[in-house]
This record gives structure tokens, sequence and C-alpha cells, in this order.
């Protein structure tokens, strides 16, 4: 994948994350997080 889709997708989740209120949300992005970092990473 585009590392800069990935990275700009994991500023987006950073975002989302800082006005998050309920713990299942937060959940859900953090999932979405490592999957965006796994693909960063290699």
């Amino acid at each position: 994948m585009n590392p800069d889709k990935q990275h700009a997708k994991l500023l987006k989740l950073q975002a989302k994350a800082q006005n998050c209120l309920s713990r299942d949300e937060a959940q859900k992005l953090i999932k979405k997080a490592e999957k965006a970092h796994s693909k960063l990473v290699g």
C-alpha cells in the first residue's frame, strides 16, 4: 500500500480518537490504527 495514504489514515484516526467518548468506539479505532500501522511497517 501507499505509505502516504496509510500515514494520512493514521492521522485521521488520531483526530477521531481524541474526540472519542465511548470505550467501544475507542476499541474500533485502535483496531483500525493497528491495521494501518501494520501496512506501514511491512
